[in-house]
């Protein structure tokens, strides 16, 4: 199994005037997540299926990934994505979708920072840039994920692990 773990683009910033759960992204995030997609675009990756967290920023990521992957199914809402999410709901979450062979998780950080340590094996915290995604192959029995490739928000694909956690331990920079 294939899974790609892609943070939401640049959202606006918080305030008091709109709730959190309606925060959207910002035209530069939805601009340079556009990138970020062609590359993922062009690294040929095939969802079977896109699951996002149900927050508007994450929806309007995955669906501009699905825009330039031509994806053709609808976008899979999963509350467990919404922020919270933890490491440890991963398996219960693949486990919903037993025929993908390649998925596509969009959400939050400091959540998916966190599962990107787990899933790396890394002691030191991980935080994956705002329209960034990484992507790891794994059996589907569980077991050891390996390091395929990460993108940056900006659209650079990045083959080296060690350049990738080099990003992902510098503030997702």
């Amino acid at each position: 199994m294939i899974i790609h773990i892609v943070r939401h683009a640049e959202a606006i910033e918080r305030s008091p005037l709109i709730p959190e759960e309606h925060r959207f992204l910002t035209r530069r995030g939805r601009r340079r997540f556009r990138q970020a997609a062609k590359s993922l675009d062009t690294l040929g990756i095939q969802p079977d299926i896109i699951l996002t967290s149900p927050l508007v920023r994450s929806v309007q990521t995955a669906d501009i990934l699905a825009e330039k992957l031509r994806y053709k199914r609808e976008l899979a809402v999963s509350g467990t994505l919404a922020p919270g999410f933890r490491p440890e709901a991963l398996e219960d979450l693949l486990k919903t979708n037993p025929q993908a062979r390649e998925i596509v998780l969009v959400g939050h950080e400091p959540d998916f920072g966190l599962l990107v340590q787990t899933l790396l094996g890394e002691q030191e915290p991980c935080a994956l840039p705002k329209g960034g995604a990484i992507s790891f192959k794994r059996g589907f029995d569980g077991g050891e994920a390996t390091f395929l490739q990460m993108v940056t928000g900006s659209g650079k694909i990045i083959t080296s692990r060690s350049k990738a956690l080099d990003r992902l331990q510098n503030d997702g920079r």
